[in-house]
């Protein structure tokens, strides 16, 4: 059955630590009523679980990390912004708390077997990482997990034994095209596939691509039923056990499948919708994702719904103090080029950098997330309570401007009228990715 509803929500949008109005990264993204997490900075299984997510945790069936970062980053701050949160939220997924006294059995363990796997994909290491987390906290998971491992050219496979509550995952290895491909396939994701491709960062890092399926039309049912209701094809149907010939159309709508009737008729399911499915790219931390591109739009003429690329530090010198010309750094004022090379040199991306990317893959939507703490969220509910007015309005007009110089490049300089197409993310914000049909419909209305 094709996914109606997808909508991306930010769970945390801060780089590196998480500040009063952001928490760290971590998104998901809602098949319907199923949901895919990417990312899971420390702290993430609190925004599930806060009155402002609507999200239920039992509906997380799939994990997708970018990449390893969790390490101290500076005497003073320890970055857990990809993926300490993740053994905490499996746990609370997965009613992992306490232990038995020693020698007793785990009931957890014997209900394991009968529950379907959380599945986590991710770089090498991740395997190793939950092993140890998990074993060290005596965490043991009602629900199991399976660890998924994309390995980069001559990176080797894991080794150890399995955690209680994990089951084996696969070892997989970056095709020729330098991509990893159908990690999930479209049976898998419900109409919706994931492949996956390497981000330039500070550590390897992983870039995901979910592209789904062509709609089917939508049945034209004066053409079928005259022939369903021929008595020379009821008959023979009904001479198979099926009463109802009208009952066929939804095998033909639904399961693609043609229909031979007794009169030799052959009924066809309808064509797929020109539009072509929804296209989302979401990047982990990144100053060069063009590596990506090949897999996103490989002929370069198809449109990408979404992307959803890291945007830490901006050049705003009206606004950011640190950046006024009066402020000099080894005796030179900041400029666009000097903070594109320091966020570079820190595996980081500009708005206009962000923007770069989203124009060459033919980006109709461009969302940043992992903005640096100095861009504060001020209409969060924690801004009120720690952010006067005067701050808060400045903080208002960084983002407006960061939205601003993307908008400037996704559009080619051209003018900003028209439909938006920039968005600076909120935590709790979602994004409705629409539907190509019904945008299209839309679009005809309008003209």
């Amino acid at each position: 059955m094709p996914i109606d509803s997808i909508g991306i929500i930010f769970l945390g949008t801060a780089a590196g630590k998480p500040s009063t109005t952001r928490n760290v990264s971590s998104l998901a993204v809602r098949l319907d009523s199923k949901l895919w997490v990417f990312d899971v900075g420390e702290g993430t299984q609190h925004r599930f679980i806060d009155p402002r997510c609507k999200l239920s945790l039992s509906k997380v069936s799939r994990i997708f990390i970018t990449h390893m970062h969790g390490e101290l980053s500076s005497p003073r701050c320890w970055r857990g912004d990809h993926i300490n949160g993740l053994p905490g939220l499996l746990c609370t997924i997965s009613a992992g708390e306490g232990s038995v006294l020693p020698g007793e059995s785990d009931p957890r363990l014997d209900n394991a077997q009968q529950n379907p796997p959380t599945e986590i994909y991710g770089p090498a290491g991740l395997r190793l990482f939950l092993r140890t987390t998990l074993t060290l906290t005596a965490s043991i998971l009602s629900r199991p997990y399976v660890v998924h491992e994309l390995l980069f050219p001559g990176e080797e496979t894991s080794t150890g034994e399995l955690h209680p509550s994990e089951r084996k995952g696969r070892d997989i290895r970056m095709g020729e095209d330098g991509f990893w491909r159908d990690l999930v396939s479209e049976t898998e994701g419900g109409s919706v596939s994931v492949g996956a491709g390497p981000i330039l960062h500070t550590i390897n890092c992983i870039g995901y691509f979910l592209s789904e399926a062509p709609r089917p039309l939508p049945i034209q049912p004066s053409l079928f039923i005259p022939h369903l209701r021929n008595p020379t094809n009821a008959a023979a149907l009904a001479a198979e056990g099926i009463k109802n010939p009208l009952s066929l159309l939804s095998l033909i709508q639904t399961e693609r499948k043609s229909v031979t009737l007794a009169d030799g008729t052959v009924l066809e399911p309808p064509a797929l919708d020109p539009n072509g499915g929804r296209k989302i790219v979401i990047l982990g931390d990144t100053y060069d994702a063009s590596a990506m591109l090949p897999l996103v739009n490989p002929d370069n003429d198809d449109l990408v719904d979404v992307v959803v690329h890291e945007a830490t530090n901006a050049f705003l010198p009206d606004l950011d103090d640190s950046q006024h010309p009066s402020k000099l750094r080894d005796g030179k004022p900041t400029t666009l080029e000097s903070v594109t090379e320091t966020a570079c040199s820190h595996g980081h991306s500009t708005p206009q950098g962000a923007a770069t990317f989203a124009r060459r893959a033919g980006a109709r939507t461009l969302l940043l997330n992992h903005l640096s703490v100095k861009y504060a969220d001020a209409d969060a509910d924690e801004a009120e309570r720690a952010m006067g007015p005067e701050s808060r309005e400045k903080a208002r007009a960084m983002v407006r401007e960061i939205e601003r110089h993307a908008d400037d490049v996704l559009r080619g300089g051209s003018s900003g009228e028209g439909e938006r197409r920039v968005w600076a993310a909120r935590d709790f914000w979602e994004f409705d990715v629409v539907r190509r049909d019904k945008r299209a419909k839309e679009k005809g209305k309008r003209t």
